[in-house]
C-alpha cells in the first residue's frame, strides 16, 4: 500500500487491466432511508466513474471500454465477469433492511438495481414496528450474522481494506437497531486496534419534521451506539437539506431524491480523494487523525460547494475563493445547526468553535492557491478569526483530487467542487435538540412498555439519554474554552503579548503562556531589530 501522501500504486500486467489503489472501502446501507441514499450515491459515483447504467448490454462496464482515465474503481467496485466489449463492476455493497418490499424497490432501479450482488441483498418480511429494541433483539441478529459473513467475504477480497461505511437513519428502528446490532458486530469481529475506519452517514432527526412517534427513544439509542462504536459520524437532516434544495437550488417543491443525491455529492466528494489522484493525497485514516481531535468528538458536519441553481450557473465562476466562500457560509450546511454563531454571554447563548476541519477539494487547483485562501479565512484580523481557537492552530487540513477522463462541457463545472467536513461545537444543537424531545416523550413514560418487551429496560432508555447529555455536554465545554491565551498591548513600539486571565485555569496553563510569551516577545524583538538595520 501507498504511505500517506503518495501516489497509489496501479495495477500493471496484461493489457486491459485497471487502476487499483490497493485501498478498499465496503458500503452497508440499511433501511429505507439507508438505501435510499446509498442507491443515490451508486448512481453518483457510476456518472463520476463512467459506467455505463442506461444500456442493458453494456450495464456495469465503462462507456470506452479503456482502463485509463476512469479513476480507481477498485476503492468502491469489485470486477464481475468479463465480457467482449468490457468488464463488469458491481458495488461493493450489502443492502439490509426489515421490509423486503423496500428493497425489492432498490435492487428493481431501473438504472443500477441489477448492478448490485444478488447475494448482498439482506431482508426479510417480519417489519421492525419503527421500534430500536425489536431490530436490535428480535429480528436482528439473524440478519446481522448473515451481514457478517458477507463482510468477511468482501474483506477476504481486499487488498488493504481501508474503512466500512454505513448510510442509515437515527429515526426509524431498522435504521437505529439493526445498525446498531451489526456496528457491534463488525466492531468486535474487526477489532477496535485495527487500522479499519468506521464511518457513518446518518440521517438526523430534524426539527419539526417527524413521521415516527418513537423517535426520540431510537436516535438516542442510536448515538449510543454511534459513539460506542464508530470513528466518524457525518451527518444531516432533511430540513437542512430542504433548505439547500429550496435556497440555493431554487427548487420550489424538493422531492426526497433531490435530498438525497445532495448528501450522495458529500459522500462523493468525501471519498474522492482514495478514489483519484491530485497534488495532496489523502486517505480515510488520514481524514480520521486530523478531523476527531478528542476522544469521543466524533460528530461532524458537512458543507458542500458549489450549490448554485442551473439559472444562475453562468454567472459563477468555480474559483477556489468563490467555493471557500460557500463552504463556510451557514446556509450550505446540511444539518440544523449555526457553525458561525457569533454568541452572546448576556443571554447564555455559546459561540462556536471549529475544532478541525477537512477540505475535499476537486478539480484543477494549485496546492498554492488552495492553502493561501485556507490560511487567509483563519489567520488573526480575519472574518473567520473568532470562530479558530488558537490552542488548536492551523486546524484545517485538505486534500486536492484531479478526476481527469471526461472531456464532456458539462462535465467541466462537475468536477469543480469542495466538501468542507468540519468538527464544530455547534453540533450540540442536534443532540440538545433530541434531549428536550425525548424528555417531553419520557415524562408520562409514554411507549416505554414498547421496549421493555423487547428486551430493553427503562434504565436502558434513561443511559442512552443521558450519553446523547453528555455529548452534547463536551462539545460545550469546548465552545466555553478561551480561545486566545493572549491579548496586544500596543505601547513600546510595537505590539506586547499580555497574558488573559480569564483564559488561564490553572498553574500549568499559566506556565505555558509564560513560556510562549517570552518567545513571543524574542521573536518580535529580533523582527523590529532586523527592521531597523
Amino acid at each position: 500500500m501507498a504511505a500517506d501522501g503518495a501516489r497509489p500504486q496501479e495495477s500493471t500486467g496484461k493489457e486491459g487491466q485497471f487502476q487499483s489503489s490497493k485501498r478498499e472501502i465496503i458500503q452497508i446501507q440499511i433501511g429505507k432511508a439507508g438505501n435510499a441514499i446509498g442507491n443515490c450515491f451508486w448512481r453518483e459515483l457510476c456518472d463520476e466513474h463512467m459506467i455505463v447504467t442506461n444500456n442493458d448490454q453494456l450495464r456495469g462496464c465503462l462507456e470506452d471500454g479503456e482502463p485509463g482515465g476512469h479513476g480507481y474503481l477498485d476503492v468502491f467496485f469489485n470486477e464481475g465477469r468479463k465480457r467482449s466489449h468490457g468488464t463488469r463492476h458491481v458495488p461493493r455493497a450489502i443492502l439490509m433492511d426489515t421490509n423486503m418490499g423496500d428493497l425489492a424497490t432498490v435492487a428493481q432501479d431501473p438504472r443500477i438495481g441489477d448492478l448490485y450482488r444478488p447475494e448482498n441483498i439482506i431482508g426479510n418480511d417480519e417489519s421492525s414496528g419503527n421500534c430500536y429494541a425489536k431490530a436490535f433483539h428480535t429480528e436482528g441478529p439473524d440478519l446481522a450474522d448473515r451481514c457478517l459473513e458477507m463482510v468477511r467475504k468482501e474483506v477476504e477480497k481486499c487488498n488493504c481494506l481501508q474503512g466500512v461505511q454505513f448510510t442509515h437513519s437515527a429515526s426509524g428502528g431498522t435504521g437505529t437497531g439493526l445498525t446498531g446490532l451489526v456496528l457491534k458486530t463488525l466492531r468486535d469481529y474487526l477489532d477496535r486496534q485495527s487500522k479499519c475506519v468506521m464511518q457513518s452517514f446518518v440521517l438526523a432527526p430534524a426539527p419539526g419534521i417527524s413521521d415516527v412517534v418513537l423517535e426520540p427513544y431510537n436516535s438516542a439509542l442510536c448515538f449510543q451506539d454511534l459513539l460506542e462504536y464508530t470513528d466518524q459520524v457525518f451527518l444531516f437532516d432533511n430540513k437542512a437539506l430542504s433548505e439547500i434544495c429550496q435556497k440555493a437550488l431554487e427548487q420550489d417543491m424538493p422531492k426526497m431524491a433531490d435530498l438525497n443525491r445532495v448528501v450522495a455529492l458529500c459522500m462523493s466528494g468525501i471519498t474522492s480523494c482514495l478514489r483519484y489522484t491530485g497534488p495532496l493525497n489523502a486517505d480515510l485514516r488520514k481524514l480520521q487523525t486530523n478531523l476527531v481531535p478528542f476522544k469521543n468528538a466524533h460528530f461532524l458536519i458537512s458543507g458542500l460547494a458549489p450549490l448554485t441553481a442551473k439559472t444562475s450557473e453562468k454567472y459563477r465562476k468555480s474559483t477556489v475563493l468563490d467555493l471557500a466562500q460557500q463552504m463556510f457560509s451557514k446556509d450550505n450546511v446540511t444539518v440544523k445547526c449555526d457553525p458561525l454563531n457569533p454568541g452572546d454571554e448576556y443571554h447564555g447563548i455559546l459561540k462556536a468553535r471549529f475544532l478541525a476541519s477537512w477540505a475535499s477539494w476537486r478539480g484543477d487547483y494549485q496546492t498554492k492557491e488552495v492553502d493561501k485562501v485556507l490560511h487567509d479565512f483563519q489567520k488573526d484580523g480575519s472574518r473567520f478569526d473568532k470562530f479558530f481557537p488558537d490552542w488548536i492552530p492551523n486546524s484545517i487540513a485538505s486534500n486536492i483530487c484531479a478526476p481527469k477522463g471526461s472531456s464532456k462541457e458539462k462535465d467541466i463545472q462537475k468536477d469543480s467542487r469542495v466538501v468542507f467536513t468540519s468538527n464544530n461545537t455547534s453540533v450540540h444543537e442536534v443532540f440538545d435538540r433530541c434531549i428536550k424531545v425525548w424528555d417531553s416523550l419520557y415524562r408520562s413514560r409514554a411507549y416505554v412498555h414498547v421496549y421493555e418487551q423487547d428486551g430493553i429496560s427503562v434504565h436502558d432508555l434513561v443511559e442512552s439519554r443521558n450519553i446523547v447529555n453528555y455529548i452534547s455536554d463536551a462539545y460545550k465545554e469546548f465552545a466555553r474554552w478561551e480561545d486566545k491565551f493572549f491579548e496586544q498591548d500596543g505601547g513600546g513600539g510595537y505590539n506586547k503579548p499580555v497574558i488573559r486571565d480569564r483564559a488561564v485555569e490553572n498553574d500549568e496553563q499559566l506556565t505555558i503562556a509564560e513560556e510562549l510569551k517570552k518567545l513571543w516577545e524574542g521573536e518580535m524583538y529580533i523582527e523590529q531589530v532586523s527592521h531597523r538595520r
